[in-house]
């Protein structure tokens, strides 16, 4: 272990094959600071088993077609020191740390994006050496120098500070996702797209105009310093999935400011272990639309319960939607959630 090291946490739910594919991006990273530390929901598709093999030199991930991604994967040095330990010995605080740089957790159960990340950052939090924390979901590959980046513009900062990072489409490298995060209608409780989402990466914004602009980063991926996650504390465990980064923006109420690190690039499949999240324009899974409509109204009661009128007209709104292009269930399923529902019935 060293003094100064960032613990990337990444959670995994049935996706081993994306996992280790992010792992090996992630350990050819250029700085060596850093531990992960995965945290795994339960999954059926034997992950965790998986990912151990992979730290052991016994299994290899997946390489992209595309040349740029190609360059991601493969060529490190196997096998990674690897230590096995489950969510109970980590809320314990009985786990033993011999300095692996692998961590492999066993939530026992599918805590869902907050609660599961959650197990991970308890765990960082209670290792001296940790310095920064830094969320990124399974389903990414990042460049090398993504994680100096973003070290390095943290450092640039007077104050504390959340840094995001410039994401692209996995399946269209040359293409903006979002630059660092989002914003968000706090009359509606809808999040806004980033105003550089589909543009080509030549055409980026200035970042620093648009650090400006967003209300909070993507938990795709999200560096947070430990003071700042110390005086806010983990994601809101309220929600299953989605909102957990905008709760978390706005109960911190901080005067800290949000960056981005633009030599920092991810590649993200979306959505890819859920089904099409609700934005995009196919048909969106009906786990994606039950989760981030609920979402959406649990976030609205407890923050702007003032504006729930207009949120609920919004949410009518995409119902209607819905029924026009014939996702019928879709539109159940939301409809299911303004009439309360807590659990999703398919």
């Amino acid at each position: 272990m060293t003094d100064n090291c960032t613990y990337i946490i990444v959670l995994n739910w049935n996706g081993w094959h994306d996992t280790i594919a992010c792992l090996e991006s992630v350990f050819k990273s250029i700085n060596r600071q850093f531990r992960v530390v995965v945290c795994d929901n339960d999954s059926s598709d034997g992950s965790l088993s998986n990912i151990a093999a992979w730290a052991a030199g016994e299994l290899s991930a997946e390489v992209p077609d595309n040349q740029r991604l190609k360059a991601l994967v493969g060529g490190i040095s196997r096998p990674v020191e690897a230590a096995r330990i489950t969510a109970t010995a980590v809320h314990a605080g009985g786990v033993i740390d011999r300095g692996e740089r692998l961590i492999l957790i066993d939530n026992e159960e599918n805590l869902g994006f907050a609660a599961g990340n959650n197990v991970g950052l308890r765990y960082a939090l209670g290792q001296p050496d940790m310095t920064h924390c830094w969320i990124l979901n399974n389903d990414t590959l990042v460049d090398p120098a993504c994680l100096s980046s973003m070290q390095s513009r943290l450092s640039r900062e007077a104050t504390p500070a959340v840094c995001g990072s410039i994401i692209h489409f996995f399946d269209n490298p040359e293409t903006i996702q979002a630059i660092g995060g989002n914003c968000f209608n706090k009359r509606t409780g809808v999040a806004l797209q980033s105003e550089g989402r589909f543009r080509a990466e030549h055409e980026l914004d200035d970042c620093g105009l648009i650090e400006e602009k967003i209300d909070y980063v993507s938990g795709c991926s999200m560096m947070v310093p430990r003071s700042l996650l110390e005086r806010v504390g983990l994601l809101s465990e309220d929600y299953f999935l989605y909102y957990e980064e905008i709760d978390w923006f706005t109960r911190a109420n901080l005067p800290f400011r949000i960056c981005i690190a633009e030599d920092a690039h991810i590649y993200h499949r979306e959505g890819g272990s859920i089904g099409s999240p609700t934005w995009q324009r196919e048909k969106p899974s009906l786990v994606a639309d039950f989760h981030i409509f609920r979402s959406k109204h649990l976030f609205m009661h407890k923050y702007h319960p003032g504006n729930l009128v207009w949120c609920y007209l919004s949410s009518c709104l995409e119902v209607g939607k819905r029924i026009i292009r014939g996702h019928f269930g879709n539109a159940r399923v939301v409809l299911s959630v303004l009439f309360g529902a807590t659990s999703l019935r398919q």
